[in-house]
């Protein structure tokens, strides 16, 4: 066996482990969903959280391990979009409606505006520029939600964030992944690192603690001031590329 054929049969044999390891999301996502429809929002917190946390990790593995040459009738990135899909968008609508976070005669709506919106970005060809930003809001309900689930929202003030994000799905504002983007990454990992910490400690815990309360409004304000500083860089910087 030449040594080329050996290092294509051991790296196929890790590739498949790391799609196997994507799927896992899915069931995830569907222990998350029985926790949902039975009324228990800290267990659905509980599942987001692990899934959110599967999401981050399978990406730059399967990249960095080169999954998509290794087996290349498979699409990694399909995969992906179709688990992130049910977990990021579908479950987190899910749990918006059953535990009665936007008015009541506005639920339908923000529920269509969301899931529509949010299959529109999974289906987006310029979902990412050159250097790994998100074009448009990516999604991620399964952030958003339980963030204002716990924080215990105004139902109105979670209906207005959500009419906001949706319009950001669908716009080309670029928003930073915390472990692909370089620029600001340390800060981005520590704010995302405090932010899960603080949402597990409410969800297991079930005390309110003011501190944790201001970690979950203050963190999420970052992802905020790295779009604004993108968008400041890339208007005074018009000749980095656009597209892919």
């Amino acid at each position: 066996m030449t040594e080329t054929t050996e290092y294509t049969a051991r790296h196929t044999r890790v590739a498949w482990g790391v799609h196997v390891f994507t799927c896992v999301g899915v069931f995830v996502g569907y222990l998350g969903m029985n926790a949902v429809t039975q009324g228990r929002a800290r267990g659905a917190i509980l599942w987001l959280i692990v899934a959110l946390v599967l999401d981050g990790i399978d990406g730059p593995v399967a990249r960095k391990l080169d999954v998509g040459t290794r087996i290349p009738h498979l699409n990694g990135h399909s995969l992906d979009l179709i688990i992130d899909f049910f977990t990021c968008t579908i479950l987190p609508v899910a749990f918006l409606d059953r535990f009665d976070m936007v008015p009541n005669h506005t639920t339908a709506p923000i529920c269509f505006a969301i899931l529509v919106s949010g299959a529109l970005w999974m289906s987006r060809t310029d979902q990412e520029t050159p250097d790994r930003w998100f074009r448009g809001f990516p999604a991620e309900w399964n952030m958003i939600i339980p963030t204002l689930f716990l924080l215990r929202a105004d139902r109105w003030v979670t209906l207005g964030i959500c009419v906001v994000f949706v319009a950001l799905t669908l716009s080309k504002v670029q928003f930073a992944h915390p472990v692909s983007v370089p620029e600001g990454r340390a800060l981005s990992l520590l704010f995302m690192v405090l932010w899960l910490g603080s949402m597990l400690w409410l969800a297991i815990i079930q005390r309110d603690e003011i501190v944790l309360r201001v970690v979950l409004t203050v963190a999420p304000l970052w992802t905020i001031v790295t779009s604004v500083r993108r968008m400041l860089y890339l208007r005074h910087h018009p000749e980095i590329p656009l597209a892919a």
